[in-house]
Order: C-alpha cells, then structure tokens, then sequence
C-alpha cells in the first residue's frame, strides 16, 4: 500500500505492567494461538521495517523485526519513541503499543493516510475527543524536543506534545470502533474479557427498558438468522426464574441432593447444575456450534449490545455504553440525531444486516 512507504512502524513494549502484576504485555495471549506482540506485528506486515521496543531487563525473540533499547531506566514510552526515531530508516514513526491487540490494518492505513512533512506528529483523537500519544506518527522532525525533554527529565508525552506542531485526528465522524480498536488491556481483569470476545462465536446482548420489547425483537431476529442459514442461539437472565420446576423429577432429584441432573428426550434435553460461581463466560462453551448467541438485557455487563429506546416506555439510555453498538428507537428525534448511530425498531431487517456487518457473519 503506499501509505505504508517511506514509514517505518515501533511497537512499545517497555513498559512495567504493574496493573498486570508484572506479567510481560507483549507475550500475553491474546486467542488461542497468537500474542499480543504476534498479533501486532501480523497487523503491521506492510512496514518494511518494523521496531520493538523493550526496556534493559527484557529479553525475548520478537517475531519480525528489530529491537531497540531503552537507555534511560523509568522514563516511559518517550524513550522508545526516541529510541524508535533515532533508529528508523524513514522519515517518520507510526507509533502503537504491545498492549492495544484490537488495531486492524485497515485502521492503521487510515492513519497513514495523514502522514505529512507539514507536522511533528498525527495523533488519533476519539469521539469523545481523547487523545492518543502513543498510537500515532512521529516525524524525524520531533527529535530534538523529545531529547530536550527526556534531558530535562520530564517524560510526560502530553507536555511534549504541546511544544510540538501536532494534526489531531478526529474519529468522531468515523465508523470505526475506536472504544475496541484504541482499548489498552491493562488488567488481568481486561485480558479475560478481551480473550471471551476474541475466541467465542459472536454474541450480542439486546437491552432495554422493562416491556421495551426486547423478546420480540429477538424473536424476529431469529427468523432472519434462520433465513439466512445462520444457527442462532439465546440467553436469558432473569434472578426470579425456579428451574427446579421446570420438571418434576429433576426437582425431587435436586431435592435429594444431586449437584447434577440430566433429563433426555427424543429431540431435548435439560440439565440442571448448582451454580457455583457468577462467572458467566463459563456458559458459553454451551455453544460452541451455534453462529450467534443473542443475550436478552445483560445491560450493565460489558458486552457488545444494542439498546431499545422505545418512546411509549422510556427513551433514556440506561445500559452500560461500554461497547454499545447502535441503539433502535421508533422516535422520530432519536433516530433523526445524527451524533448517535440509531436504527428504525420496525426495521428489523436493517438490525439484522447491521449485526451480521458489527460481528463479521
């Protein structure tokens, strides 16, 4: 591609990990099979030259390119941006680190594409208008600020950026999934979610107000999953439900004490087990041959999730917006808001295509 000509790429990976206790970023899995820092550097295959940066005390085989080392001791991510320019063989830097797995190529190029002699640095901002130090392009031109502040002994990138001539990139009117393609794992915590949402069949939580039609809608989408061939599958929380009596003989089995129990018909079956522990994840090796797994509600847990705004119930958000896809309204204010990404609720053939687009079905 020609953005990705005369620019070489360094992926930090330096840094402590203290929120990880101390575990090396770049060596974390991020699916079965690949790293963090693997796939990263899968990512990064356009770039001629590729660095990795590392502190003094790491030592691993990088999986294509050169490595650069930090000469200061705790100085941050600018010394290997500084290390990273005075090594490079090109004109300018793109800059990520070993942390943010989620960044796509196509992403990447559409940084790329803002690479100019005219600035010091392109930066990525979100929608929200964040800023992004270290996911971006540094120029050669930089250099001598980023010395005088690593001579100072002031790491601090933002103050760096202020003495620079910087071209902030706005995502605001973009498409891309910046909250997943710009999010830093930084806890073990985040790994584990990070893992689910990378190595599970796609599953997407439909939530909403209290009678908002959350089962109907999942209803509809269905038939459009079974249309199209797709085997969808459906999860639903609700802490009122008594399985116990869903079948009798279970019940005087869990009565007696069984920690387990399995009733076989010709075409189902229903298993009852005592629930140990809140870890959802756990149910969803359930299914493994299903292409989706729809969730009814599951609002404040961190899933990828649609939301109903129904004007007859309740037209105020009330889900967790953490990786909110779009929301479905009939209100006519909502879905003629251009600042939010909003789908006609009686069109469900659009949130089924809109799905099938978010998930890569």
């Amino acid at each position: 591609m020609e953005n990705f000509k005369n620019i070489d790429a360094l992926i930090l990976a330096g840094g402590k990990s203290t929120r990880m206790n101390f575990l090396d970023k770049a060596l974390l899995k991020y699916d079965k099979n690949t790293t963090f820092l693997e796939k990263i550097s899968n990512e990064l295959n356009e770039f001629e030259n590729l660095m990795v940066s590392i502190n003094k005390n790491q030592n691993f085989l990088v999986p294509r390119g050169d490595i650069v080392t930090d000469s200061i001791d705790n100085a941050g991510p600018i010394e290997g941006i500084y290390q990273g320019l005075l090594n490079c063989k090109s004109d300018f830097i793109f800059v990520t680190t070993c942390d943010m797995p989620n960044i796509t190529k196509e992403f990447i190029n559409f940084l790329l594409q803002f690479k100019s002699h005219d600035y010091d640095a392109v930066i990525i901002k979100d929608s929200k208008g964040k800023t992004y130090p270290l996911f971006g392009i540094y120029s050669k031109s930089s250099l001598s600020t980023i010395e005088g502040f690593i001579m100072d002994k002031n790491y601090r990138l933002q103050d760096v950026l202020s003495e620079l001539n910087v071209l902030y990139i706005s995502l605001k009117n973009t498409t891309f999934d910046c909250a997943k393609l710009l999010k830093s794992i930084d806890t073990e915590q985040e790994l584990k979610f990070n893992s689910i949402f990378t190595t599970h069949k796609p599953f997407v939580a439909i939530c909403g107000a209290k009678n908002s039609g959350k089962t109907l809608l999942i209803e509809e989408l269905i038939k459009h999953f079974n249309e199209a061939g797709l085997k969808a599958a459906t999860i639903k929380f609700d802490s009122e439900y008594n399985l116990n009596n869903l079948d009798e003989e279970v019940n005087r089995y869990v009565k007696a004490g069984a920690k387990g129990s399995l009733v076989l018909s010709k075409n189902n079956y229903i298993l009852l087990k005592d629930k140990v522990h809140d870890n959802f994840f756990q149910f969803l090796d359930f299914f493994k041959d299903f292409d989706i797994v729809l969730l009814e509600d599951f609002k404040h847990e961190p899933f990828p999730k649609i939301e109903i705004l129904k004007e007859s119930i309740s037209l105020t958000p009330s889900c967790n917006p953490t990786n909110l896809l779009f929301y479905v309204s009939d209100s006519k204010n909502i879905l003629e808001d251009k600042s939010i990404r909003s789908i006609n609720l009686k069109d469900t053939v659009s949130i089924f295509k809109e799905i099938l687009k978010v998930t890569n079905l």
